[in-house]
């Protein structure tokens, strides 16, 4: 009866655990879009595998060695540029420039982990709370099945 017990506790401490870590992703990839759209979409695709003004922002974060220098690209890139000493950075400078990125100094660790959590769930198209990609109910349907009326009906007495 207690490894009954235990086993439904457990289950339930898992479903609420899961719950809550789906409403903090869908929170943190809110908070990611509303930053996106407000710093980043002037110059980079929305659909994050198109090119833009800015290159096309889906994977990222594969492109960049640690996230340490990809934040501060993304806050200061014309320091990383006029360093020189960063590979990547001379590497989208030589592609990109005379357009240079705007600075965001503004932008908190967790600003900038929204902002990539909501590209990369845009690119791979699984954004939590996201129903782009499933059916949609016709909003032309009649709600109301109707009766079919085609056939007679016959009452006895």
């Amino acid at each position: 009866m207690a490894n009954k017990w235990l086993t439904y506790s457990f289950l339930v401490v898992l479903s609420f655990s899961a719950v809550s870590l789906f409403a903090q992703d869908q929170a943190a990839v809110e908070a990611g879009k509303n930053l996106f759209r407000t710093n980043c979409k002037t110059c980079h695709n929305a659909d994050m595998k198109s090119k833009m003004t800015g290159p096309a922002l889906g994977g990222v974060e594969t492109r960049w060695t640690n996230e340490a220098d990809l934040y501060s690209w993304i806050r200061n890139s014309q320091a990383m540029i006029a360093s020189g000493s960063h590979p990547r950075a001379t590497e989208l400078w030589n592609e990109w420039k005379p357009t240079v990125m705007n600075s965001f100094p503004g932008l908190t660790d967790a600003d900038i982990a929204n902002i990539l959590a909501y590209i990369k769930c845009t690119n791979e198209g699984n954004c939590p709370g996201d129903t782009s990609g499933q059916p949609q109910a016709d909003p032309c349907a009649d709600p109301v099945a109707k009766a079919d009326t085609s056939k007679p009906i016959y009452i006895a007495m």
